[in-house]
């Protein structure tokens, strides 16, 4: 037996190696975590950056008086400076990054006569309690790992041609903890992934012109952001081109609870009230060949009482939400746009149907609007590019649309509901058939219920003249047909031989 001894032994032994081996190859030091915040730094210019003094002593690297210095074409500059960032080697190959918790932050404006603003200066500065990053990997691929206590915005002071004025504004994030990684290989890239138990906000300005003061303060409960930022090795070769180069975003938050109290006091009184969400989305991303940004907020409410209004308004939503989507590229193939819109269950107070309705004569049912529109189009030009500017400016359209689809249309109020959906082409190469404009082919289905009704209505409330009624009842006898009671339907439809079609009947 002792024979097979040497062997498990040697196999310990070679494992023990390769396991002490694994965290000394991905070990990294703290000068080249540093290299790779001068690296990332770059995008401010070469004269954009100033650093007070670096010093290695030990395990620990030592920079001090970070500065930046950056000034716009109209004359705007943003300062600031960061008096210690210290870079500490621990033991199992990462390192810790600690900094002073103060970071003021300087952006001045000049004054601008075309536009009458006045020259003005902000002076704000990054707080934090008990930021500290621990950067793992290896040069070209690391990872940080982030905790704060509380990591905060706060504007210090305001001054507006020389002139103070009275204001506190804060945006401060709460438990945040998190990971992000800077990997290099052809570009930069960097990817988010960080929360916080809740974000508290507040605003509290006075105009120095006519004395009106306005105050808002709210806290949101779990914020969450994930991102991907890419970038250029070296973005400040040439700013103007960067998404040109390789600059894109992708990234987005969620949240949850939010709740808002403001206050506006003028001449003619107070004006206050709260506003809620029960959740809220957002995305964005962007490159050189297309940007898309959608948001979403679910539970709105709103309850503003004011000196001007004669009661209060309450209203909630049930959810709202926006999408757009368009290309930015030249195309050598049609390529997706979108726009939406999403008001469901706009609910107001009683208080404000009396106003208009004091007899109830009208449903009280909440109402809405959906609008959801996808399609094609053809860039002519890269957008985002410099270069083709002036070609841009001097063609007849940047873009062809090559395909529209209404995939839900609802509109309700009053008791009537309008819904809808169709499909068009375009063809670029006739613009005479329906003149100044591609000719379509394709049909749009409407359904309209109650819609009769609610004109009746607005007519017996004296908020509609009969006279004026006429006209959409006579449209919707023409382009309409009955399919039960105060039910009608649509089909407006456009063949391939350019006929405009309503319910088989033709138009042109």
């Amino acid at each position: 037996m002792t024979a097979f001894r040497p062997v498990p032994a040697v196999s310990a032994t070679a494992l023990l190696l390769a396991l002490g081996a694994g965290p000394a190859m991905a070990a990294v030091t703290a000068q080249q975590v540093w290299d790779d915040w001068k690296a990332q730094m770059a995008v401010y210019g070469e004269s954009g950056i100033t650093i007070g003094s670096e010093e290695q002593a030990g395990n620990v690297l030592t920079v001090t008086d970070l500065g930046f210095d950056v000034t716009s074409e109209d004359g705007s500059t943003a300062t600031g400076n960061l008096a210690q960032l210290v870079f500490t080697e621990n033991d199992d190959g990462t390192v810790t990054v600690t900094m002073s918790e103060d970071y003021p932050i300087r952006i001045t404006s000049p004054a601008d006569a075309a536009t009458g603003s006045q020259a003005s200066e902000i002076d704000m500065a990054l707080r934090h309690n008990g930021l500290e990053m621990t950067v793992s990997g290896s040069p070209g691929a690391l990872t940080y790992d982030l905790s704060a206590a509380r990591y905060a915005l706060e504007v210090d002071s305001i001054k507006e041609d020389g002139a103070e004025v009275a204001g506190d504004a804060t945006i401060a994030f709460n438990d945040v903890s998190g990971t992000y990684t800077s990997t290099i290989g052809a570009a930069r890239e960097v990817v988010y992934d960080l929360a916080a138990a809740s974000m508290d906000l507040l605003l509290d300005v006075t105009d120095p012109t006519d004395g009106t003061q306005a105050t808002m303060s709210g806290k949101v409960n779990e914020v969450a952001t994930e991102a991907t930022v890419t970038l250029p090795l070296d973005p400040a070769a040439n700013p103007e081109a960067m998404l040109m180069n390789g600059l894109s975003l992708d990234g987005g938050y969620t949240t949850g609870g939010g709740n808002y109290l403001f206050e506006v006091t003028d001449a003619s009184g107070p004006s206050n009230g709260t506003f809620t969400t029960e959740a809220s989305q957002m995305s964005f991303a962007m490159d050189k060949d297309a940007i898309a940004y959608s948001g979403q907020a679910t539970g709105v409410g709103l309850d503003v009482t004011a000196a001007t209004l004669p009661m209060p308004i309450q209203a909630t939503l049930a959810q709202y939400g926006f999408d757009f989507e368009m290309p930015l590229s030249k195309t050598g193939a049609p390529a997706p746009w979108a726009l939406g819109l999403n008001l469901t269950d706009l609910a107001l107070g009683e208080e404000i149907w009396a106003m208009f309705d004091p007899q109830a004569m009208l449903p009280r049912d909440p109402a809405s609007f959906v609008l959801d529109l996808t399609g094609t189009a053809t860039m002519l030009f890269d957008l985002m590019d410099p270069a083709q500017a002036e070609g841009m400016a001097n063609a007849p359209s940047p873009a062809e649309i090559n395909s529209a689809n209404l995939n839900n249309l609802r509109v309700a109020f009053g008791g009537a509901e309008v819904t809808g959906s169709g499909a068009f082409t375009f063809d670029n190469t006739d613009t005479t058939t329906f003149p100044g404009m591609p000719r379509p082919t394709g049909a749009l289905d409407l359904q309209l219920d109650g819609v009769n009704g609610l004109l009746d209505t607005l007519v017996a409330m004296g908020l509609l003249p009969e006279d004026q009624a006429m006209g959409p009842r006579m449209m919707l006898g023409m382009f309409t047909t009955a399919t039960g009671e105060d039910q009608l339907t649509s089909r407006i439809e456009v063949t391939e031989d350019g006929q405009l079609l309503a319910n088989g009947q033709r138009l042109q």
